[in-house]
């Protein structure tokens, strides 16, 4: 097992299968040695995890395991597209949007 999976696997994190795109966009896309990722929903399959506001429908605790989801399927899209983890040297960006109450 990759040192990376090996070490999501000690802390509880199973790596799901890359989803598909729900519209026409594509959900990854490689070139060189970069990989762009598109913005995730926290899905389960085609069913969001919670939806709404945070602070309003939707509780911190409830948004920060959104965000622990949406960043899984990133690596899954990942892997999917280079089959080993360990092959990443860097993340360049990270961005992040959030549906927040004032």
């Amino acid at each position: 097992m990759a040192q990376i999976e090996k070490k999501l696997a000690e802390m509880g994190i199973e790596l799901p299968e890359a989803p598909k795109p729900v519209a026409s966009y594509v959900s990854a896309q490689r070139t060189g040695n970069l990989i762009i990722t598109s913005g995730q929903l926290p899905r389960i399959g085609t069913k969001m995890l919670y939806e709404g506001i945070v602070g309003k429908d939707v509780t911190p605790e409830q948004a920060k395991e959104c965000a622990r989801l949406c960043a899984i399927v990133n690596l899954a899209l990942i892997k999917s597209m280079i089959g080993d983890l360990d092959k990443v040297v860097q993340v360049v960006r990270l961005g992040v949007f959030v549906a927040s109450s004032p």
